[in-house]
C-alpha cells in the first residue's frame, strides 16, 4: 500500500472518530457494508460480516437514531419493517448517512497527497 493509500485511509477513519471518538471498528464496517448494499436485511448484513444476527442487530441500533436504553444513536441508518414479511427488517441510509458517504467518497478521489513529514525526535 502507498503511503498515499494510508493517509487516506487514516482521514476516512478519522471521519468516524469525529462521530464517536469511542466507535468500534465493527460499526464502520456495518455502515459501509450497509451503503454498499442499501435495502439489504439485518440477516443479509450479519451473513455478509460473518457476525451473529444478534451482533448485526446491535450495530444498526447503534448507527440508528436511539442506541440502547433511550441513549441517542449516530443517526445513519434508519431499520423499517418489510412490508412484505413483517419480522424482516430492510436497513437504509438516512439524509446523514448519504452525507457522509458524500464526504468519504470526496475523501478518496482527491488528488494523492503526502503528509507531512515529522522532524525525527531523539
Amino acid at each position: 500500500m502507498r503511503h498515499d493509500e494510508i493517509f487516506t485511509l487514516m482521514h476516512v477513519l478519522e471521519e468516524f472518530r469525529k462521530l464517536d471518538p469511542d466507535l468500534p471498528i465493527q460499526y464502520a464496517l456495518s455502515f459501509l457494508t450497509l451503503a454498499q448494499n442499501e435495502g439489504m436485511s439485518m440477516r443479509e448484513l450479519a451473513e455478509r460480516l460473518g457476525i451473529a444476527q444478534s451482533s448485526a442487530s446491535r450495530n444498526v441500533a447503534a448507527l440508528s437514531k436511539w442506541h440502547s436504553f433511550g441513549k441517542p444513536g449516530l443517526d445513519l441508518v434508519q431499520a423499517e419493517e418489510d412490508p412484505r414479511e413483517r419480522r424482516r427488517k430492510i436497513i437504509s441510509l438516512t439524509p446523514k448517512g448519504h452525507e457522509l458517504i458524500a464526504t468519504l467518497r470526496e475523501m478518496m478521489q482527491r488528488e494523492p497527497r503526502n503528509e507531512p513529514r515529522r522532524a525525527k525526535t531523539a
